[in-house]
């Protein structure tokens, strides 16, 4: 019996051992695969707020306005002379039936076009011609006042680190070609999955134009937040199935990001005053609400390509007791891609992405 408990006893002492290893083997893993963050706290800077103007879709235009009557002409009646040896003397013209001359117009509406020189006077300025086909289209920096330069396509990948523990590579791959984009950031996390995010559309006077978000975090449901600009602009959430009315310049959660690289390129001088802050209307995939986005500063980040200056954005909080923080970092020798995004949610998980090298789009 004695025997048999000392046995018993052995094995215990030998499975709390192996856990007690294995234990800290794991232990050791995860502090030997930490990311030391280098991160400085952010003074308080002084905001210079630049508001983007969004650009509402132009009215269709005005139906032409019905030509402008011409007054009756009255008949001019000749009288019998009374005696055949009295001659007659011509009736005096009538003024009211004059035509129209070509320096007497008359009222025309916004669309109509105008006439040539070579136009018959007189005939209404509608039915001259056919109206001239329209202008090219604005771009955005006609229409806000802001260059815009979209990056050319690119592949970018990043160490992923969640909550300071480095995971498997994440990418980014960003297509600019003919119109139109497509940008897709995928993250894997360990024991989680893959958390992938994909935007893509074209481009307007606003500049990035989304038409099609998705989200998909690991194992978790796909949501899709559609932008409908035909007719009546509208948001759809597939997570709520509710629509909602679409903002002018409205990004999604990663265009936005591409959208304020965009504007750096077209104006990257606008970035030698510290506290410029931009606007943006995101949408996530049950609602929109404004971003204000602010430039701290320059820094030099250490990858493996070597030291990166970079430019420095963070989120603003929107309200008092918003806990969620974004912060990218955006290369110019890169073409103003980002090589460094850091998100804070408000259940305290951090997210990262941290440059490592580019490849063939």
């Amino acid at each position: 019996m004695n025997r048999g408990r000392r046995r018993r006893g052995f094995v215990w002492a030998g499975v709390i051992a192996a856990v007690f290893a294995a234990h800290m083997l794991i232990a050791w893993w995860v502090a030997s695969h930490r990311y030391p963050p280098e991160d400085t706290p952010i003074p308080e800077i002084p905001v210079t707020l630049i508001p983007l103007k969004p650009v509402a879709p132009p009215e269709p235009p005005a139906p032409p306005a019905p030509p402008t009557p011409r007054p009756a002409v009255k008949p001019v009646v000749k009288p019998h002379p009374r005696k055949p040896a009295a001659p007659v003397p011509p009736a005096a013209p009538n003024t009211l039936a004059a035509p129209a001359t070509a320096n007497m117009p008359g009222p025309q509406a916004a669309s109509q076009t105008v006439a040539s020189e070579g136009d018959a006077p007189g005939a209404p300025a509608s039915s001259a011609q056919a109206p001239l086909p329209p202008g090219p289209a604005l771009t955005a920096a006609a229409a806000n006042g802001d260059r815009f330069d979209p990056p050319p396509s690119a592949t970018m990948k990043y160490d992923a680190y969640m909550n300071g523990v480095r995971n498997q590579t994440g990418e980014l791959q960003w297509v600019n070609a003919n119109g139109h984009y497509r940008l897709r950031v995928a993250v894997p996390i360990i024991f989680f999955g893959t958390f992938e995010f994909i935007s893509e559309g074209g481009f307007d006077v606003n500049g990035i134009a989304p038409s099609r978000y998705v989200e998909k975090r690991g194992r978790r449901a796909e949501y899709v937040s559609e932008f409908h600009r035909d007719g009546t602009p509208t948001l759809h959430f597939s997570r709520s199935g509710q629509s909602v009315p679409l903002a002018p310049g409205a990004q999604d959660r990663f265009s936005v990001m591409m959208q304020l690289a965009s504007y750096a390129r077209g104006n990257p001088e606008r970035y030698a005053q510290v506290g410029v802050t931009h606007e943006f209307t995101v949408v996530d995939t049950d609602s929109s609400e404004v971003w204000p986005v602010q430039y701290v500063g320059s820094e030099t980040l250490p990858t493996p390509q070597g030291y990166i200056e970079t430019r420095h954005f963070t989120r603003l909080p929107r309200k008092a007791g918003d806990e969620r923080r974004v912060d990218i970092w955006l290369a110019p020798s890169l073409n103003w891609m980002p090589v460094r995004v850091k998100q804070i949610e408000p259940s305290g998980n951090e997210f990262e992405l941290v440059f490592t090298q580019t490849s063939s789009p």
